[in-house]
């Protein structure tokens, strides 16, 4: 099972330090990659429960990287 998420950024550094918030402890399946001012956030997981449940992961780590970048 595999998924793509691409968030629109405002620019690559934004796109960057979302990244970087999201890929602390990311399994080997998932890659996280800036294309311009895109964060792609790439899933290829073993199931399509296990692919839910990292989507659902990144998606709240990134809404926490997000809401923190706009309180700085």
């Amino acid at each position: 099972m595999s998924a793509v998420v691409r968030r629109v950024c405002a620019s690559p550094t934004e796109a960057a330090r979302l990244r970087a918030a999201v890929v602390a402890d990311n399994p080997e399946y998932v890659r996280a990659e800036v294309d311009g001012a895109d964060l792609v956030l790439r899933v290829a997981a073993p199931s399509a429960a296990s692919a839910r449940a990292t989507l659902e992961d990144l998606l709240a780590c990134l809404g926490a990287a997000e809401r923190a970048g706009r309180d700085r």
